[in-house]
């Protein structure tokens, strides 16, 4: 005889038939609990998957317009840079003028 085949000898001794059914019984119960359980986790994660799924198309899409955003207020500032500049070459006084009453606004570097 293997020692395995004595240990569960010696284990099935130690214990009454009725407290090995008992015993076989909870271990049922506790496999149909915890399918059950591995069922709803399956189906938790499967509706998990198609949320994000949705929520990241909606992502991607606003990214996308505010990168076009970004472009286009970038291309209206290039505009008005280039409207200033030649605003100061054509009306020198004027500008120096505005500049002293309305200065630029101080941007923190962050």
């Amino acid at each position: 005889m293997t020692i395995p085949n004595h240990l569960a000898n010696q284990f099935l001794q130690l214990k009454s038939e009725e407290e090995i059914k008992a015993i076989i019984k909870d271990q049922d119960d506790c496999l149909v609990s915890y399918k059950d359980i591995e069922q709803k986790l399956e189906a938790f994660n499967k509706f998990s998957q198609a949320r994000y799924h949705s929520i990241h198309r909606h992502f991607e899409s606003h990214t996308k317009l505010l990168k076009e955003i970004r472009e286009d207020l970038n291309s209206v500032f290039i505009k008005l840079r280039k409207i200033k500049n030649q605003l100061v070459l054509k009306y020198p006084n004027e500008m120096e003028q505005v500049l002293k009453k309305y200065p630029p606004p101080k941007i923190d570097d962050d």
